[in-house]
């Protein structure tokens, strides 16, 4: 079976594996949802048959400020009605800088409540700061993770790309009126946030000393429909040439990640060198299948997704099997490297019946592809 580390090594010397490889993305049965009584089954499957790339945060604070006169100092408490609250505090400036987020009990994920930058006020402090340290990031978590996966796959080092970073410090609105009326200001943001990440991200490849995967998010931020192609080279570009610079310096791969439309970007993503893009939504929320995702490729890099989370998260099985089906049938016979994969990682619990036979029905026709084709 194409299955596990091995397969993904296959994948990154440019062999096109068939069956394909099969990667519940982002579930961690080593992790939160291993802990989970209702994701037991589909992480028995998983281990059993899949691939695993499991998420991990190296990063202590995504504005990648360090320990120095500056830093991010960050609290967990919870509230009367149960949801628990995140709040960090920018010290080492007058007035303190403030950001909360929050989290359900039904919900892992952090919802941010309180940003960072809410006033005029506010964004003249951030930018009157000097000489912020770069963090360190934590390479001890990718190493215990690459332990407990052993043969199984790969730490998924996630961090956030620096429009991202920026944009998620405003509410949405005011970010992308800034761009165009406070352009300059913006930019320097930019640059500034972005070469704090660099940095650590330069740490973090020498620190490690097991196999993993850098992965970058943010960039649909940036892109279609939000910013033009020419916009998203402006403002970002530099930044993804920069890493890859560092990776291969380091020889770790580098997967690019972004929702929505890739049609516009993904060939300028495969020129500078990404080992992996993902997560190809299919219409109407993005705009390019697999098999043109594949063909656009040219066997540059992995193809990575094509399975739409929110069919899996609310479709009948007829529904699932339809597009997991059509899938498989575009990447048959095209010899180009891939990875099955849904669009996002769960991380809701409990996870009802329907979802997790959903998910199972996916992974077992991804796993099972020669039944469907002979």
């Amino acid at each position: 079976m194409n299955q596990g580390k091995n397969a993904i090594s296959k994948l990154l010397k440019g062999e096109a594996l068939w069956p394909p490889v099969v990667v519940p993305f982002g579930l961690d049965p080593f992790g939160w949802h291993g802990e989970k009584e209702s994701y037991r089954e589909i992480c028995t499957y998983a281990l059993d048959n899949c691939t695993l790339l499991p998420k991990v945060f190296p990063f202590p604070n995504y504005l990648s400020i360090g320990e120095g006169d500056i830093s991010i100092v960050s609290k967990i408490y919870s509230e009367s009605d149960g949801i628990k609250v995140r709040k960090s505090i920018l010290k080492g400036v007058d007035p303190n800088l403030v950001m909360e987020e929050i989290q359900t009990q039904e919900d892992s994920s952090w919802k941010t409540r309180k940003r960072w930058l809410e006033d005029e006020e506010d964004i003249d402090t951030f930018i009157n700061l000097k000489n912020i340290e770069p963090c360190e990031p934590d390479a001890e978590v990718i190493e215990e993770k690459a332990k407990q996966l052993g043969s199984y796959g790969l730490p998924y080092a996630e961090i956030m790309d620096p429009f991202s970073v920026v944009s998620e410090m405003f509410k949405a609105d005011t970010f992308y009126i800034k761009l165009l009326t406070d352009n300059e200001r913006v930019l320097y943001l930019l640059k500034e946030t972005g070469e704090r990440i660099i940095k650590s991200i330069e740490s973090l490849c020498r620190r490690v000393k097991s196999p993993f995967i850098l992965r970058l998010i943010g960039a649909e931020f940036a892109v279609p429909p939000f910013l033009s192609r020419e916009d998203f080279l402006k403002y970002d570009g530099d930044f993804y040439k920069k890493v890859i610079d560092v990776t291969d310096k380091y020889g770790i791969p580098a997967a690019f990640h972004c929702h929505g439309p890739m049609k516009d970007i993904m060939n300028d993503i495969w020129e500078w060198g990404y080992s992996f893009i993902e997560p190809f939504e299919p219409p109407p929320r993005g705009n390019v299948i697999i098999g043109e995702a594949l063909e656009a490729s040219s066997g540059k890099g992995i193809v990575f997704g094509g399975i739409d989370e929110v069919v899996l998260n609310t479709g009948t099985k007829e529904e699932v099997k339809s597009h997991v089906d059509s899938c498989l049938m575009q990447a048959n016979g095209k010899n180009k490297p891939f990875i099955l994969s849904q669009t996002a990682t769960p991380f809701f619990d409990p996870i009802s019946d329907n979802v997790k036979e959903n998910y199972l029905l996916y992974l077992k026709l991804g796993i099972e592809i020669e039944s469907l084709l002979s």
